[in-house]
């Protein structure tokens, strides 16, 4: 397929999602940037990548529809009972959580990240004691890494590593009703950059960006049509936060990058991307992150597949629970890697749908996760239930990881989302105690 045909259908997708939601930010224009600009790049050929055979343009293209067919389901059938437009006229959007005027909210965010660092120090302190210094843990970067790969490191505190997620999460609100980007914003990102030092592995740290940025955006989308338009956002201060927020990791992944040593040499890689052989930002091997994964599953389809249980990948966290137990074996931490001509591992998140269900999860998989994304999209809106919008947060996550894996399959993913769904209950119950205390001492204070 030629690169101006996948930005044409590409364009397409994304302004195909604009109308449809009447917001920039929606799932199909989400998923239509992503899967096309990580097929737009391995069409660009700067490394030597093979050809895509047929049959898997086929499951690249049917899923991509099987997904567009889901949303459609759900507002044509929206549309059969005659449910009034989205965006359409203002709100009020008086919630509950910001009856306190934020304050449970940001007290909630400084715990949660205060938590996160303190496990990060918690991983420095373990891995000091391991190898006697913190030249020591750098020096031996590569074997910190494969002994956090295989587990081996019992001294790690558990469950707590989940509550940067919550943090994360809740700065994303936060910051969308305070209307600008503050500290707050960025703190939880410390915790998470700290312990990725300790892990030198990055997709975290991409996890934790996405979370922020899709909690956001999806929560600005809601403000925004504020009738009383109380959140007005600064569009200077947005600029200039995005740009230290991104300058912040990717210095952080950059760092682990030379930590670890990656290889930049690779034979055949055209002369543009050689000359990008020392760039921080945007190196081979970067590029070779960015773009490899639909090669995988092109190399994954043309072997036939791999034998898997059913939902293995999807479900990783039922049979990681099983093994505990000893009924099933321990699914594997990493998927086998493919010589593309380079040596890599991830293969989109069609990879492990075909790999779970066969055909049909390619099939059925995106029209379901199309389907409910777009249910969950107009609850939201309609509700503005915070429960129903972490689960769409965390339903859009797959789409923003689909270029890598099926992030269902990362523990991390089941355990954040369990503990704020536990939590947004207390959150408001909070912020509406705080609301009547500072109401009772404000009639106090009249008499």
């Amino acid at each position: 397929m030629s690169i101006l045909l996948v930005a044409i259908i590409t364009t397409a997708g994304i302004l195909l999602g604009k109308f449809l939601f009447k917001k920039w930010f929606n799932h199909l224009t989400l998923y239509s940037l992503i899967m096309g600009g990580l097929i737009f790049l391995y069409e660009l050929k700067l490394l030597p990548y093979y050809d895509i055979i047929p049959f898997a343009w086929y499951l690249i293209i049917i899923s991509f529809l099987a997904f567009l067919f889901g949303i459609i389901t759900v507002i044509s059938g929206r549309n059969l009972f005659n449910k009034i437009p989205l965006f359409t006229s203002k709100q009020d959007i008086s919630l509950s959580v910001f009856s306190d005027d934020g304050k449970a909210l940001k007290y909630s965010v400084l715990l949660f990240s205060i938590v996160s660092l303190f496990v990060a120090i918690q991983r420095w302190i373990v891995l000091i004691n391991m190898f006697g210094s913190i030249q020591a843990v750098l020096v031996n970067a590569g074997i910190v890494y494969r002994l956090n790969v295989n587990r081996e490191i019992k001294d790690f505190i558990p469950i707590l590593p989940a509550f940067v997620y919550i943090a994360i999460f809740l700065s994303g609100i936060y910051t969308a009703y305070r209307g600008k980007f503050s500290f707050l914003s960025f703190f939880p990102f410390i915790g998470i950059i700290i312990k990725e030092l300790t892990y030198f592995g990055r997709a975290e740290l991409l996890l934790c960006l996405i979370e922020f940025i899709f909690s956001f955006l999806l929560f600005r989308n809601l403000l925004n049509n504020d009738i009383k338009t109380r959140f007005k956002f600064s569009r200077k201060n947005a600029v200039f936060a995005t740009i230290l927020l991104f300058m912040l990791l990717i210095s952080a992944a950059s760092f682990i990058r030379l930590t670890r040593g990656n290889y930049e040499n690779y034979m055949g890689a055209s002369r543009q991307l050689k000359q990008m052989k020392e760039n921080l930002i945007l190196s081979p091997s970067v590029y070779l992150y960015l773009s490899s994964d639909i090669g995988v599953f092109n190399k994954y389809i043309e072997a036939g597949g791999e034998d898997a249980r059913f939902g293995q990948n999807t479900f990783s966290i039922v049979y990681t629970f099983l093994s505990r137990l000893d009924i099933t074996p321990e699914p594997p931490a990493f998927q086998k890697g493919y010589h593309i001509p380079m040596w890599t591992n991830t293969g989109t998140y069609l990879r492990e749908l075909h790999a779970d269900f066969g055909v049909a999860g390619v099939y059925f998989g995106p029209y379901l996760i199309g389907l409910i994304l777009t249910w969950l999209w107009f609850k939201f809106y309609e509700t503005k239930n915070l429960i129903v919008f972490a689960f769409l947060v965390y339903l859009s996550l797959i789409v923003g990881f689909s270029f890598l894996v099926m992030v269902t399959r990362l523990n991390q993913w089941y355990l954040s989302l369990f503990l704020i769904i536990c939590y947004l209950p207390l959150l408001e119950r909070f912020a509406t105690r705080n609301s009547k205390i500072y109401t009772e001492e404000k009639i106090i204070e009249g008499n």
